[in-house]
This record gives C-alpha cells, sequence and structure tokens, in this order.
C-alpha cells in the first residue's frame, strides 16, 4: 500500500467519518491526526529492530585526485567487513585513529563528524568502493510513498496507528482489536525479516 492508502485504510479500520483523505497534504482536524499516526507508526516499526528490508549494497565512485566522498543519502552504518576497493578489503577505523593510519596506500577509511567518508590515501586507481549498510529509516512524505517493508506487512502499520487512535478517543474495544492484530503480524515480520540466530556447539 502507499502512505495514502495506508490513511484510507486506517481511516476505514477506526470508522471515522468521510471517505477520505483524498492526500496527505494539508489535512486538519481528524484526518490529520491519522496521516501522523501512520507516519509515526512507520518511524516506530523500523526503529525498533535492524530489519532485513533496511540492508542495501553500495558503493562510492573514488578517484585518484580526491580523499573525501559523500556516502548514500540514506547511509546509517555499513556492515565494516564488507568494504572492497579493486579486489582488496579495506579497514574501516574510527575518525580519531584516521590521521594516525598515515602512508602512501589507500588501506581504510573513516566517516567524519560531518557525515563524510575520508580516505587514508588516495586510491592509486579509480574505481569503485564497494560495500553493505543499513539504511536511515525511511520518511513517508509524498502520498504514492510506499513502505519498504514487504507489502505482506504493510497492515502492520495501520493496527499501529490505530492504537494511537484508540488511546487518543479512549476506544478500548479498538484498542484491543488493534493490540492483538499488531501482535500477531509484528510477530510474523521478526521471523522473516530478522537474522537467524545459530546455535554453535552442543547444548550442555
Amino acid at each position: 500500500m502507499t502512505f495514502l492508502e495506508l490513511c484510507q485504510r486506517l481511516r476505514q479500520e477506526v470508522g471515522a467519518t468521510g471517505s477520505g483523505p483524498n492526500n496527505t497534504a494539508g489535512q486538519s482536524g481528524e484526518y490529520a491526526r491519522l496521516v501522523s499516526w501512520i507516519r509515526t507508526a512507520w518511524q516506530e516499526i523500523q526503529n525498533d529492530r535492524r530489519w532485513a528490508f533496511d540492508w542495501a549494497k553500495g558503493e562510492v565512485e573514488l578517484s585518484a585526485d580526491f580523499a573525501i566522498y559523500a556516502l548514500p543519502a540514506d547511509f546509517d552504518v555499513w556492515e565494516a567487513d564488507t568494504l572492497r576497493f579493486s579486489g582488496a578489503p579495506i579497514d574501516v577505523v574510527p575518525w580519531g585513529q584516521l590521521r594516525q593510519v598515515g602512508g602512501d596506500t589507500f588501506t581504510c577509511v573513516a566517516i567524519a563528524p560531518d557525515s563524510t567518508l575520508h580516505l587514508n590515501a588516495l586510491p592509486s586507481i579509480d574505481g569503485p568502493l564497494t560495500f553493505e549498510y543499513w539504511r536511515t529509516p525511511q520518511e513517508l512524505t509524498s502520498g504514492t510513498d510506499s513502505p519498504r517493508m514487504p507489502a505482506r506487512f504493510h497492515m502492520l502499520i495501520v493496527y499501529r496507528a490505530m492504537i494511537q487512535y484508540a488511546l487518543y478517543e479512549n476506544a478500548q474495544e479498538v484498542l484491543r482489536q488493534a493490540g492483538n492484530n499488531e501482535r500477531s503480524i509484528f510477530n510474523r515480520l521478526m521471523v522473516s525479516q530478522l537474522p537467524v540466530v545459530s546455535m554453535e556447539g552442543p547444548l550442555a
């Protein structure tokens, strides 16, 4: 579902008046609250765990002339052991240690306080620095935006928003229904979108 469709489904589930909202911008009153609750619910879900749908592959095109670069706009944190340049692994070091590395060979990177990427030395050739990373939470802004969570779990956002509606309206029956449905889908989401924890060695 799109952002707008999620808001409309929330209105339907709670039995609010009308047939809207017709868009996610410029709303007032109850429709503005519905839009806000959907947006907030999606943020809460993303912040709750490090979900598989937030994982991505990235690359930064490096030049032999520059040592400072911008990271992807949605960059949050990377998997440090996945950085590669021309087939060679690249180390990640804390910002305060980068100046101590020295040398003329490009071997490591650090992220500065302003979120720019810094190399310890200029690369000898142009080419992509590739890596795996976790994305920042997605903001729903346009009505056509769709949560990057798999579509089969989108009702989780609606039920999470319904809880806020129920608390606002002191609607206890809605609160119980939304809570039960939210927990059911959230449990399925965890099974699908969280890493599998393996047990090493025999149990005592």
